[in-house]
């Protein structure tokens, strides 16, 4: 069984950045609850600045970006998952139980914040792998899963790598089968 990582479709998809000024302690969601707390992350389509004769001069040599900005959902961190309406309503439907869904604000009409907090221990024997080698399971994407943990989960994190966001082929069909737009998913490891 194949464990895959939700990732932003960055090359496909505009994403989504913090409005200037706004202020978050996003580093610190590791699946516990936080609709009591919740301020609203504050976000916007990236846009590339300057001085407008430098920006025109800098486009006649450069490709106008034509990434799409009509995506379902993106991820704006490893563990920041960003969805519009129609997937919020999809994830109500098939993961109320393991998703907290906060709104977040943003000029292009709503968009939800998704917290897993379906947090299980996952991961095979990562109590006992020092730090180098939890490094080196990260950096090279060879993670080995519970098999008997996961296999009834489509979406989780895992109780010691809580930042991410893992997820199964049942996750991926199901985002795929609603035609949903703006991830992609990187395989990870697998459960055995």
């Amino acid at each position: 069984m194949d464990i895959y990582e939700i990732k932003s479709d960055y090359d496909v998809f505009k994403f989504f950045v913090f409005k200037q000024g706004s202020s978050s302690n996003y580093l610190n969601y590791e699946g516990q609850k936080l609709g009591d707390n919740w301020i609203p992350l504050e976000f916007e389509i990236f846009k590339e600045k300057g001085k407008k004769k430098e920006r025109k001069r800098k486009e006649k040599g450069k490709k106008k970006d034509k990434r799409f900005e009509d995506f379902d959902a993106l991820c704006y961190f490893d563990g920041i998952l960003i969805v519009n309406n129609n997937l919020k309503e999809i994830l109500e439907a098939n993961y109320s139980e393991k998703v907290e869904i906060l709104p977040v604000n943003m000029d292009r009409g709503p968009y939800y914040f998704i917290n897993v907090t379906n947090k299980i221990k996952s991961i095979k024997n990562v109590d006992k792998m020092s730090s180098d080698e939890i490094m080196e399971m990260v950096r090279n994407n060879r993670y080995v899963f519970d098999l008997q943990t996961v296999k009834n989960e489509s979406i989780f994190r895992d109780s010691k790598m809580s930042s991410s966001y893992f997820v199964t082929d049942f996750f991926i069909n199901l985002m795929n089968n609603n035609q949903i737009k703006g991830l992609r998913y990187e395989k990870v490891g697998h459960a055995e």
